[in-house]
């Protein structure tokens, strides 16, 4: 069995309780498509490969593995959410802010009115995923302009279909966008001179991106990276993209962050957490910090063992030969892990 074959049996089995977040899934994938345009880069990304066996899985319900056991029922059953910044401004007092820092959302929800599923910032974009509901979950980006929205891809929609053209006005009016069989509402508004804002929901009616809107907090800020934050950076390297899927929590959630280094030198950082995980791996074969670590036989991933129902993984194969296995420990040599990543009151 390779290392790929290994990575994506081991994830079918932790995630196999849980649903696919096919949405954000499509929105990752589109966003790392450019990414790799933009840098004229080849080739796709393992994280990519795993997305597509497990949708393949959960929508036949067949290859799920044995090593599962049913849901604990003593579980936190408490709903994931970014963790509250209290010492930083929102949006609507300091729009200029928005998306320049992809450790932080600076906007939220009301936790009453609408459950996060998801959020992510990069490309100068920050945006959130809830629900209202209906079942069916809702996105919320924001932006500094509007150029950067149009370049944002609209979740469950092909690349291209952002529901904008050029001169488009924010007026705050609906739009229905058919694609391929999928009908999404959007709603383009300016909630604050100098922010652009985009609502999206595949749904037959707008009714849920008017109960999301009403959920909406400006005057907030919420950090992206949780549970797992990076305190290390190799030289010259700096955070680019925050990226969490909370759609089936609290049965899984992952984490992604991507990592720039001088040039165009690139490397991910992925926390995959599931609830039903029974046993990992417990011998290493290199220490970082005194911790146990796991490098894979292909040579490009380094894995920090001992998280209970978790894994950490630097995927340095990402960065075409310009981060090391040196990088990848200065990386996990500094994360903290919340101490229960399935509790969101530990996240802080």
């Amino acid at each position: 069995m390779t290392d790929l074959d290994e990575r994506i049996v081991r994830t079918l089995r932790e995630r196999a309780e849980g649903t696919v977040d096919t949405d954000l899934l499509t929105a990752r994938a589109v966003a790392a498509g450019r990414v790799r345009r933009r840098r004229r880069r080849a080739g796709a990304g393992v994280a990519l490969g795993v997305a597509a066996v497990l949708g393949f899985t959960a929508a036949t319900g067949v290859g799920l593995p044995e090593r599962v056991r049913p849901p604990d029922a003593a579980a936190p059953t408490a709903a994931a959410a970014p963790p509250r910044l209290e010492n930083v401004p929102g949006a609507a007092a300091r729009p200029d802010l928005v998306g320049t820092d992809p450790q932080v959302l600076h906007f939220g929800f009301d936790p009453a009115r609408a459950r996060y599923r998801g959020w992510h910032v990069g490309f100068g974009v920050e945006s959130i995923r809830v629900e209202v509901g209906g079942g069916r979950p809702v996105s919320v980006a924001l932006a500094r302009s509007a150029d950067a929205l149009w370049e944002y891809a609209v979740e469950g929609l092909p690349p291209g279909a952002t529901g904008m053209t050029g001169g488009t006005v924010f007026d705050g009016s609906d739009r229905l966008h058919r694609e391929g069989g999928t009908s999404v509402w959007i709603r383009l508004w300016q909630p604050a001179p100098g922010l652009y804002a985009r609502a999206a929901v595949t749904a037959t009616t707008a009714e849920e991106i008017e109960v999301a809107i009403g959920a909406l907090r400006l005057g907030e800020a919420r950090r992206c990276v949780a549970p797992v934050r990076l305190t290390t950076l190799p030289a010259g390297a700096r955070l680019d993209q925050c990226t969490v899927d909370a759609g089936s929590f609290p049965a899984t959630l992952h984490m992604s962050l991507v990592v720039n280094g001088p040039g165009e030198a690139e490397t991910r950082v992925a926390f995959d957490y599931a609830r039903s995980t029974v046993t990992g791996r417990t011998a290493g074969n290199r220490t970082i910090g005194g911790r146990a670590a796991y490098l894979y036989p292909r040579g490009d991933q380094l894995e920090l063992l001992g998280i209970p129902k978790a894994h950490l993984i630097v995927d340095f194969s990402w960065s075409h030969g310009d981060f090391t296995e040196a990088d990848a420990a200065v990386l996990l040599g500094g994360a903290q892990v919340a101490a229960d990543p399935g509790d969101p009151q530990t996240w802080d």
